[in-house]
């Protein structure tokens, strides 16, 4: 976490694709030494820097919507399963948080929050893992992000609010 504070710090100067690079490079550094921790220990990683999140209850509505998703992207980049307290994580473009409007079943979460993430190797349970790998270069985009927010109400899986609330999970970033 060091590291990634470091990067954040001397970012400031640099142009924004430097900065982004930076920060993805920190992140991954943060992935690496969690999964070579094996996997238990995760860093919370602050938001908005390289993805924003959006938070749905996991179930059979939003296994639909995963499954659509991937029809509509291709393959669904970056999406956390957290058995307990039963939530996926969607990896969405640095920002949407800003513009999300409210929506019933997913709030959207980005700086100045921080997030615990699985190591990147982590795709399978019993804990967090990513049903979905997360790829740099492959985030929701707008079009699908819009297709994503469709998929909800149509699918409708139960609102996260009180489960991400309840958790813990989503933490203030250290800035």
């Amino acid at each position: 976490m060091t590291a990634l504070m470091a990067d954040a710090e001397t970012a400031a100067d640099q142009p924004a694709s430097e900065q982004e690079d930076r920060h993805l490079l920190a992140l991954i550094r943060a992935l690496l030494a969690t999964e070579q921790a094996g996997g238990e220990a995760r860093a919370a990683l602050p938001l908005g820097g390289t993805f924003d999140l959006v938070v749905t209850c996991d179930g059979m509505a939003a296994a639909r919507a995963l499954r659509a998703m991937d029809e509509v992207q291709g393959v669904t980049a970056g999406v956390v399963r957290l058995p307990a307290p039963g939530l996926l994580l969607w990896c969405v473009p640095p920002g949407t948080a800003a513009g999300w409007a409210w929506h019933p079943a997913a709030l959207c979460v980005g700086a100045p929050y921080a997030v615990p993430l699985p190591g990147p190797g982590a795709d399978s349970g019993p804990g967090p893992y990513w049903a979905r790998p997360f790829a740099a270069a492959q985030r929701v985009p707008p079009g699908p992000l819009r297709a994503l927010r469709a998929l909800l109400t149509e699918y409708g899986p139960p609102p996260p609010h009180d489960r991400v609330a309840a958790s813990g999970l989503i933490t203030i970033s250290p800035s």
